[in-house]
């Protein structure tokens, strides 16, 4: 039984108590006055009348009352049971609606119905375009790959000459990740993740490796602190992006001081001595296409990308931030697998 039909028998039922307390009551006072009634038959079949007209009444409408909240309950039955994610909208589609659900009710089984509708084609609409746009792209970052390692095996290139190879072909492979990682968002929830097990060291050295070179020319220490060497059953590229993301705009927005990255047993922390954030830029750190500095370059969706992957895999984000002072960016993943 529904809440609402609920709700109302038990009103339903009230009444009725209600009411033949007070008919009792009145008969009490009645005889209490009149130790006898010249007219007891008649009283009796009075009160009997007034008892059986009220109870019909109030079951009237209690029926009445019903009959007016049934649609209502039955657009609320079937919203209930949507999936937030992907809404089940053909129940309320308007062929598929009940006869006797009219008036406003209909009006708003269709309106959710168009809302759902509208709804599910956005999903799927970001999901494609994220898919084929990753597709798309792998084709040439393919070639690049290719072609960078076979430029790696002339023994006539400069020093300088390999430098410049290498950091192509880790920009190279930092696109190829996020790739994989945008690929990941475009699957359904109910799709399994590529899961392995690794040790978390390897991606931090790997993230913090690739991102030396931006500090090139700044006042900038980078640090490390490893305190644990935990490992995860997780897609380890996916990981790599999420830092590469944190590490990437904690360069991008500290000109001098430090920038430290600590490992330990259930996070990743990464803090500088950047420009910061006040509370109202922090509330909208993880929103797609905002961006703490309109000068910047970027489209602003590297911290909501990693905040939906880290959703994705279960771990969190956390930012914490002081105007000129600085920023902390932590990556929660739980205590992780222990190593033997």
């Amino acid at each position: 039984m529904s809440i609402s039909k609920r709700n109302i028998r038990i009103v339903f039922l009230l009444q009725l108590a209600i009411i033949s307390l007070v008919l009792v009551l009145c008969i009490l006072v009645l005889t209490d006055a009149n130790q006898t009634l010249p007219f007891a038959a008649v009283t009796v079949v009075a009160t009997t009348l007034a008892l059986a007209s009220i109870v019909a009444v109030t079951w009237m409408s209690y029926r009445a009352t019903r009959r007016v909240l049934a649609p209502v309950d039955w657009l609320l039955s079937e919203v209930s049971g949507w999936n937030p994610k992907r809404p089940d909208t053909r129940a309320l589609s308007p062929e598929r609606i009940p006869d006797d659900i009219q008036g406003d009710t209909r009006k708003m089984a269709i309106a959710l119905h168009d809302l759902g509708e509208r709804v599910n084609a956005f999903i799927t609409r970001e999901r494609d375009f994220t898919r084929d746009a990753s597709h798309e792209l792998r084709t040439p970052l393919t070639v690049i790959r290719v072609a960078s390692d076979l430029i790696s095996h002339d023994d006539g290139l400069s020093e300088l000459s390999r430098r410049s190879l290498a950091r192509i072909q880790g920009a190279n492979e930092a696109m190829e990740s996020i790739m994989d990682a945008l690929l990941l968002l475009a699957r359904d929830q109910e799709v399994a993740l590529g899961k392995e097990d690794f040790a978390v060291r390897d991606v931090v050295d790997a993230e913090v490796e690739r991102i030396r070179p931006l500090l090139e020319g700044k006042d900038v220490r980078l640090d490390l602190a490893i305190e644990a060497e935990p490992k995860l059953h997780a897609p380890p590229r996916v990981l790599g992006v999420i830092l590469r993301n944190l590490l990437g705009n904690a360069v991008r927005f500290t000109d001098s001081g430090r920038i430290h990255i600590r490992l330990l047993a259930d996070r990743i922390e990464v803090e500088d001595t950047g420009i910061g954030m006040d509370a109202a830029t922090l509330a909208r750190a993880f929103e797609p296409f905002y961006r703490i500095d309109v000068a910047a370059t970027g489209a602003g969706l590297g911290l909501s990308i990693a905040q939906r992957l880290g959703d994705r895999c279960g771990w969190p984000l956390q930012l914490t931030s002081t105007p000129d002072q600085g920023t902390r960016a932590t990556i929660l993943f739980g205590a992780g697998i222990p190593v033997d």
